[in-house]
């Protein structure tokens, strides 16, 4: 295969990032798109500059021949969906973190990735920023000894005022912030230190998120934009 085929289940978002897999005079192209919104679409074709083909209907897109690898890059929860259906159509997958919202959609995709013989990977993107990269190295060469504990600070205030007021928000797509947020902690945990866990806790609360303040309120509309850190009123709430 001088050059990879990839169609895209979800082209906004994070899949507005497909334009660095498509490299026409490389190894990849990205040669389709699918999503449910019709803007979406609209505006992956215009930054295309090709003609890619584009549907509402990612089944469409599984369905061609002329598409050798998946990428889905839609909601959390709709990953186990789109996934078990690009594996079982017989495509290659790159499915963004986390790969599934429960434990039983995680292991409905590795059965599928186990019976088609095909290629998959998680997004896990920490992996090759270089910071991490470093303390990879460092760990692995030995020099700081055996590592007996990892502490992991995950601070995601910021922005929290629009990211926290769609499908984010609820425990329905997400599960938990420790999956949508702190998968990327403990990849980093397992990956730097060869070691998995066996068992994972956490504690926090809803007060700093609005508590049980509606998901539709934001900050120009707020009684406490004045007083709260978190107001922000230049971006998309």
């Amino acid at each position: 295969m001088d050059q990879l085929r990839i169609g895209m289940i979800g082209v906004d978002g994070r899949g507005g990032l497909w334009h660095h897999w498509h490299q026409p005079k490389g190894r990849s192209v990205v040669v389709a798109g699918a999503d449910v919104r019709q803007e979406a679409l609209d505006g992956f074709v215009a930054r295309h500059g090709g003609a890619p083909f584009v549907t509402l209907d990612y089944r469409e897109l599984l369905a061609r021949d002329d598409v050798d690898a998946v990428a889905v890059t839609s909601p959390d929860y709709c990953h186990e969906e789109h996934a078990v259906a690009a594996l079982e159509a017989g495509k290659h997958l790159f499915c963004e973190k986390p790969l599934a919202i429960t434990t039983e959609g995680c292991d409905r995709i590795l059965e599928a990735w186990r019976a088609s013989g095909k290629r998959m990977m998680v997004g896990f993107n920490m992996r090759y920023m270089n910071i991490f990269r470093c303390m990879w190295e460092i760990a692995r060469s030995g020099v700081i000894g055996e590592i007996k504990a990892v502490w992991v600070r995950h601070f995601v205030g910021y922005g929290s005022d629009f990211y926290y007021h769609d499908w984010h928000a609820t425990r329905e797509n997400t599960t938990s912030l420790l999956l949508q947020k702190g998968s990327h902690d403990i990849d980093m945990i397992h990956w730097i230190t060869g070691c998995y866990a066996k068992r994972v806790a956490a504690f926090g609360g809803l007060d700093y998120f609005g508590g049980e303040k509606p998901n539709d309120l934001t900050c120009p509309e707020c009684s406490e934009k004045d007083t709260c850190v978190e107001a922000q009123f230049g971006g998309r709430r």
